[in-house]
This record gives structure tokens, C-alpha cells and sequence, in this order.
């Protein structure tokens, strides 16, 4: 009898290693390991419309694997409302978060037809996770990516701004907006016959080909009279001499949200669709206006329009109308700043037209750079003023004074538009932030190479400068010498690098958060001194330690990934942690702004629902990882000094 039951154990035991053998997390256990954890597990049977697992109770003893069947994953929101997150089917596994939580199960899981699981032990999963990296892991990482994107959608869905309205920039390709091919000619076309090629087609543009089919130019009706009959170019003449040059393009499979942050960052109102490489068809700002009822598009054109402040300013106003709109049609987070920092730049470079028009001209190269969340294009809502001044060096009194008016009429009209004065002064009409290269270089070189504590803090905004309008390469020779000197600049990362984990992650013992005790932030938590603000950190130093240009910080997080740097998994998860953040803090602010409250970065974590809750642990865990990355790679003997 005895042989008869090992007998029977054993083939149970290799029918369960055979179906998930091949299953991830299971296939990085060697085989041994595997058999053992089989032994452990149970087969379990849940007829259809079974709850299974149960929202606010006692959390999972057990990590599910489906066999068979298929089960929801749902929360029931304060309405009575169930709001359906996940549907798993065979070879897909629940309760991972229970189960790691160890509180309470935080969602219902309901077999949606008669279902089969295989079920491992409580203290079996543990002792895997401890002992295998790989199948922690994998388990870490799929389920909070997994939980990420559902958060997102639940928490846009509470903006209340959804309607019936598609989300047509973020779900549409180009190509499902452009069906009519492109109009085509070589660059020894005559002007007359390229117009007669627009106008036959009833199209706005055409493309100008090189001998191997790829796109060299492109002329737009404006052209045919803007350059034709304002400069007397002859008919005849060669269409090469009024194509522009280079075109800019987006592949076919791009979003249509692509195509218009082209369009925003070039100025430009026609955009080259392409198919693998070759010219397919033309997108046009016409196409997404008919799309949209508002576009930022039109926004940016309305602040063309301008002739003096006034009318900025007015027109300015408009761009609050934009953060809706865009979430309304389930803009990304880092979407919706890029769109935000597009115009902006705009209505700087405006300004900028209209202080020449009242000084005159320069009288020598500048460049106008800004600084912090504009610098890192990551501004929401209007902030505070931080810009710059570089210009030439070995200037004149009389062009000093020029530059000291060029920076109090900017600053004054960007004032006017809603954005204040700088509270510590980081403007440029503070003299110390209106240099020359030569002085500016002299600035960086004394932070990086005569590293400070409270010099370093000070200037952590200038390291995302970024240029706006003027002579970019004045900031090109900056940024070059930056590079330079940061390459050999151990000592400086390191005091950047315990800035960066002073603030750490407001979680307690039990993964409880840590919230304020009094005040007027009673029981709530900032998410931007304990959340965005030390993503934005490690993402600077990051970049500061490899070379990457880049300012904001998802482009910062994509430039590491491949590098054998960091985990790419990490890289990952503080990608989606700096998304969720983001987009949970504009959401606040929204509703602080419809509610006329002051805007603040400080949440209630009680009025979150139960899984932006689980979401927002996770979060902090995800930055608790880096800070200890940090830690181990920059950490020195300077750092007792300072008390970190």
C-alpha cells in the first residue's frame, strides 16, 4: 500500500511539474525545486461565480496558478459599483499582492466559469522569493506593472472629465488618420508643375524625393507664395529652391499624440508619414484639429497671434483648459507635461520677440535657459519663474545694460502671464544667474570641483538647464564643459548622492504611511518631497554619472536602460512610479483648482481607494530600492560628516 501511494504521489507530482515548468516564475526553479514545490501544492476546485478571495479580509495563505478556467479581479468601489481591474485565465497566477501584502486581500477574485488551481503554501512562495532572485523577481515586477496600468486607467477614470469623448490622440495611429498618399516629386521638378501636383491631389504639401525614393523636401502651399511670388523665383525654376529641409517624420504605427509633439517642438504644420522608411502620407495640424475640439495645436498658433503682453497673457490663461482636456483623452502623465512645456517655451521665445522689438536688436549672441521642472519639462500647472541668462563673453558695458533690460522686461511679462517672481531669486535679473560663458563655466566648476552641502542643494536646478530661444550654442559650450569636468568628479556625486536619499519614503514598520501629525497637512503625505522629488534626484544623478543630456526624468530613466548600469527592472519600476505619482499629484491639483483651494503636493492617503493605496506603497518600495542602490554605489566617508 505504502508503494501504491508514493506511486500515486508521484505521478500528481509530475503532472504539476509538467504544467508549470514552462510557466513563469516556475521555469527559473531547477528541477529539483521545482518537484519540491509541486509536492507542497494542491489541486483546488471553484464552480463558476465562486468568490474566491475576498476584498478586506484576511489576506492569501496561498499564491494561485489557474489550471483551468478563468477568474476576475474586481474592487467594489463606495458606490456599490464594481469596478473589474484584471481577468486571469489558465497558466496566469492571483493573490500576489495578498500574499506579499500580508494584511488583508485588497481585491475580489470571482471564478467567472468553473475554474481549476494549483495552490503553493504561504511559507513555500517565501522561501522561493528568499532563495531565487529571478522568481521574486518576476513575481515583484509583473504585478506591480500589471496593477500600474489598471491604477492609471481607475484613477483617470475619477477625474470625472472622461464623458463619452475617445481618446483619439492616445489611441489612434497616424496611419488611422491618413489615408491619402503623399504627393511626390524629384527636386528637379519645376515650381509649376509641383503646383499643379498640390492642387490636382487637393492637397496642402509636396514631397520632394531623391533619386533612391527617400525624402529630401518638402513644399507647402505657403511656399508656392511666401517664397514664389515674394522673391520673384521663376516658375520654371527647380522646386529644390524653396523646399524645406529636412522633413520631419513619424512612422505609420506612431501615436497621433507623436505626430503633434512634432509638430509643437518644430513649429510646423505638416508632418511626413512613413512607412518602414519610405514616404507614405501627410499629416496635417487641419487633420488633428478636425479631431480634436480643442487642440493645443491651435493654443500654440492663438499665442502666435499675439502682438503685445496683454494679449499673452490672455491667451496664456487657455492652458489651464488643457490639463483636463488631455486627461479627458487619457494623456500620460509625461504627455500632458511635454504638451505643457511645448507652450511655454513658446511664450518665452514670444516674449522674447517683443522685448527685441522695444530694445532692438542684441548686440551680441544669448541664450535663454530655463531651469528645475521647466527645465525637465515637467511643469502641470503655472509655478514660479526659474530662467537664466547666458551671452557672449567679453562684453561692453553698453551690452551688459542691454541684457540687464532684456531680463527685467522677460521676467516682468512673464510676471504679467501668471507666473511670479522666483522666491529665491532664481531669475535672470539676479545678476548672479545673467553671465557670460567664461563666468557661467566658473560657476559649474566651483560646485562640481569644491563640492558643498548646502552650495550643492542650492544648485541642484541648474543642472537640468535646458535652453528655450537665442544662440543655443552658448549653452552647448557650457554643457560640453559640464561633461568635461563631471567625469572626474567623485567627491560632488557623492554629496549629491545623499541629498538625493535624505528624504526617505514614507512608510512605517508594517508599510503603513507615515503621515503628518498636526498642522494644516494633518493625516497627509507629499508626494513630491516623498515621491516625485527623489525619483527626479536619482534620475539627475544618474544621468550626472553617465553622460546622458537628457533633463527629464523618464527620458533620463530610458537613456540607462541597457547600459548594465542599474537593474532594468528597476529602471522600469521608478519609470511607473514617477507616472502614477505624477499623474495622482496633477489630479489633486485639479480638484483643488475646481474646488478653488490653494494648490498643494499633499494627499489624504484615506480618500484613495484601495488599490491607488496598494499602488502608492509599491511606489515608495520602488524608491526605497534606488536610495538603496545609491547607497551602496556613492556612499563615502563625507557622508558621516554631514549626519547622513
Amino acid at each position: 500500500m505504502a508503494d501504491s501511494h508514493s506511486s500515486a504521489n508521484t505521478v500528481v507530482t509530475e503532472s504539476v511539474v509538467k504544467f508549470l515548468k514552462d510557466i513563469p516564475p516556475f521555469q527559473f526553479l531547477t528541477p529539483p525545486e521545482l518537484a519540491k514545490l509541486a509536492r507542497s501544492m494542491t489541486l483546488e476546485f471553484f464552480p463558476k461565480n465562486t468568490v474566491i478571495l475576498s476584498a478586506g479580509t484576511r489576506a492569501a495563505e496561498a499564491l494561485y496558478v489557474i489550471q483551468k478556467g478563468a477568474v476576475k479581479l474586481a474592487l467594489r468601489t463606495q458606490v456599490g459599483k464594481e469596478l473589474v481591474l484584471d481577468m486571469r485565465s489558465e497558466g496566469e497566477l492571483f493573490g500576489v499582492m495578498s500574499l506579499m501584502g500580508g494584511d488583508v486581500t485588497r481585491l475580489d477574485v470571482t471564478a467567472v466559469e468553473d475554474t481549476l488551481c494549483y495552490t503553493a503554501p504561504h511559507v513555500e512562495v517565501q522561501r522561493m522569493m528568499a532563495a531565487h532572485s529571478e522568481f521574486s523577481d518576476y513575481l515583484v515586477r509583473t504585478s506591480v506593472k500589471r496593477y500600474m496600468d489598471r491604477s492609471l486607467r481607475e484613477l483617470r477614470s475619477q477625474t470625472q472629465l472622461m464623458g463619452n469623448t475617445e481618446r483619439l490622440l492616445y489611441s489612434l495611429t497616424v496611419r488611422d488618420v491618413t489615408a491619402k498618399p503623399a504627393v511626390t516629386c524629384n527636386a528637379n521638378t519645376n515650381i509649376r508643375e509641383a503646383a499643379k501636383l498640390v492642387a490636382a491631389s487637393k492637397s496642402t504639401s509636396a514631397i520632394i524625393l531623391d533619386e533612391s525614393g527617400h525624402a529630401i523636401g518638402i513644399v507647402t502651399e505657403s511656399d508656392f507664395t511666401r517664397k514664389v511670388i515674394a522673391n520673384g523665383i521663376a516658375a520654371e525654376s527647380p522646386v529644390r529652391q524653396i523646399m524645406s529641409s529636412p522633413v520631419v517624420t513619424v512612422e505609420d504605427t506612431a501615436l497621433v499624440f507623436q505626430a503633434l509633439l512634432e509638430m509643437l517642438t518644430h513649429d510646423i504644420q505638416h508632418v511626413l508619414v512613413q512607412e518602414n522608411g519610405q514616404p507614405r502620407s501627410v499629416l496635417t495640424s487641419h487633420d488633428l484639429m478636425l479631431l480634436q475640439g480643442k487642440s493645443p495645436l491651435s493654443l500654440a498658433r492663438h499665442l502666435d497671434e499675439q502682438r503685445d503682453i496683454p494679449g499673452l497673457a490672455q491667451a496664456q490663461k487657455r492652458i489651464a483648459e488643457l490639463l483636463p482636456l488631455l486627461l479627458r483623452e487619457g494623456a500620460k502623465a509625461s504627455h500632458l507635461t511635454r504638451v505643457v512645456a511645448e507652450i511655454n517655451d513658446r511664450l518665452v521665445t514670444k516674449i522674447l520677440g517683443l522685448a527685441d522689438e522695444k530694445l532692438g536688436p542684441a548686440p551680441a549672441p544669448y541664450c535663454w535657459v530655463v531651469l528645475g521642472s521647466e527645465g525637465r519639462r515637467e511643469q502641470t500647472f503655472k509655478t514660479d519663474q526659474d530662467n537664466a541668462l547666458i551671452y557672449a563673453d567679453d562684453l561692453d558695458s553698453a551690452a551688459l545694460e542691454y541684457f540687464e533690460q532684456l531680463a527685467g522686461f522677460t521676467n516682468d511679462a512673464l510676471k504679467q502671464c501668471g507666473y511670479p517672481e522666483c522666491e529665491g531669486g532664481y531669475m535672470a535679473t539676479n545678476p548672479r544667474w545673467r553671465q557670460s560663458v567664461k563666468a557661467w563655466q566658473h560657476t559649474f566648476a566651483k560646485w562640481i570641483n569644491e563640492g558643498e552641502l548646502h552650495a550643492t542643494e542650492d544648485a541642484l536646478i541648474f543642472f537640468d538647464m535646458r535652453p528655450v530661444a537665442g544662440d543655443r550654442t552658448l549653452f552647448q559650450q557650457l554643457e560640453e564643459s559640464n561633461q568635461e569636468r563631471l567625469q572626474h568628479s567623485g567627491f560632488f556625486k557623492s554629496i549629491l548622492a545623499s541629498i538625493t536619499i535624505e528624504h526617505k519614503p514614507p512608510l512605517g514598520f508594517f508599510r503603513t504611511f507615515v503621515l503628518e501629525q498636526s498642522g494644516e497637512h494633518k493625516q497627509g503625505l507629499d508626494i513630491k518631497t516623498y515621491g516625485t522629488g527623489p525619483i527626479v534626484n536619482a534620475a539627475r544623478l544618474f544621468a550626472l554619472d553617465t553622460g546622458i543630456r537628457a533633463t527629464n526624468t523618464p527620458d533620463r530613466l530610458t537613456g540607462l536602460l541597457g547600459k548594465n548600469y542599474i537593474d532594468d527592472a528597476l529602471l522600469h519600476d521608478l519609470q511607473h512610479a514617477f507616472e502614477f505619482l505624477t499623474l495622482l499629484r496633477v489630479e489633486q491639483q485639479l480638484q483643488q483648482l475646481r474646488s478653488g483651494q490653494p494648490m498643494s503636493n499633499y494627499i489624504t492617503p484615506e480618500k484613495l481607494t484601495p488599490l491607488q493605496k496598494s499602488m502608492l506603497k509599491d511606489t515608495f518600495q520602488t524608491i526605497e530600492r534606488a536610495q538603496s542602490f545609491i547607497d551602496q554605489r556613492f556612499r563615502t566617508a563625507v557622508w558621516a560628516q554631514m549626519g547622513r
